[in-house]
């Protein structure tokens, strides 16, 4: 669209993480994030925003409180080949990543965010899931 002129402008929407997009990218595994509509790509391909699921009983975790953290567990295969990419923490004005790798346990902590808190995690097969927050 750019090099053929055709390039339509955003509207400005000062940023609302409540309307974040999060794309991954199939060939390399980028994690690329958007607040307002946009074209991405990478690796040469046009990226599609992961759809949200509600979490299935093989995406269930546990969440509990430890000091200033949340300590999320769950039982997931941690496998090369099917496991949970990353967890999104998003309110309507942060977005906080962990990142999680093949052959890690099935847990890690995050700081506690206040204000209408979600926790998202993205497997590598299923896409992206909603988790519940105490």
């Amino acid at each position: 669209q750019l090099l053929q002129g055709e390039l339509t402008a955003n509207d400005k929407d000062g940023g609302n993480m409540k309307r974040v997009k999060l794309y991954v990218c199939p060939v390399c595994g980028n994690l690329l994030t958007a607040t307002s509509p946009a074209e991405l790509s990478c690796c040469g391909r046009r990226l599609e925003p992961l759809e949200v699921r509600s979490a299935d009983p093989d995406h269930a975790v546990t969440v509990q409180e430890v000091e200033e953290d949340w300590y999320v567990t769950f039982r997931h295969p941690m496998d090369k080949g099917h496991y949970i990419r990353f967890a999104a923490c998003v309110t309507p004005d942060r977005l906080l990543l962990a990142r999680l790798y093949p052959e890690q346990g099935s847990e890690f902590r995050i700081p506690q965010l206040r204000g209408g808190a979600k926790l998202y995690l993205c497997c590598s097969r299923h896409g992206l899931f909603q988790a519940k927050l105490p």
